[in-house]
């Protein structure tokens, strides 16, 4: 039983380490973002992903060795486990924050592209009588440099 126990330790210490690289990876994504800096966005996604992964294999191992413990075999974890959910709900909001960020930009670009090229929005209907949705118009941009 205790190597069960040394065992879920590791994992949850392996767990820990990866969410600190993950907010780390966090943080350098949401200055790629502000600062349009695309290509270190793409490889932070990347490494953002791989940590994810990791991650998802070993709560898989930790939650499938933590349904066979009791409560008061876990005692001595608890602390470990609250410290590990702690840095997974700091990752979550950043995520969601992110999130929210990208959502208004996307807002913000659709609107001024309405502005600039407005599309019809009358319903199109085919032969049959299904509703088509409108494509966008295509918009070709002349970038100088």
């Amino acid at each position: 039983m205790e190597s069960v126990i040394d065992e879920l330790k590791m994992i949850l210490e392996k767990e820990e380490n990866l969410l600190n690289q993950l907010s780390i990876k966090q943080s350098d994504l949401r200055n790629a973002v502000t600062e349009k800096n695309w290509e270190f966005l793409i490889s932070s996604i990347a490494v953002i992903n791989q940590i994810s992964d990791e991650f998802q294999k070993l709560d898989i191992k930790r939650d499938e060795i933590q349904k066979n413990l009791s409560i008061n075999e876990l005692k001595p974890l608890m602390e470990s486990i609250r410290l590990v959910r702690s840095k997974l709900l700091k990752c979550k909001v950043e995520n969601r924050v992110l999130g929210d960020y990208v959502a208004i930009a996307k807002s913000f670009v659709q609107d001024v592209v309405e502005k600039a090229v407005p599309q019809n929005r009358n319903k199109n209907y085919s032969r049959d009588g299904r509703i088509i949705q409108p494509q966008p118009k295509s918009v070709v941009l002349n970038q100088l440099y």
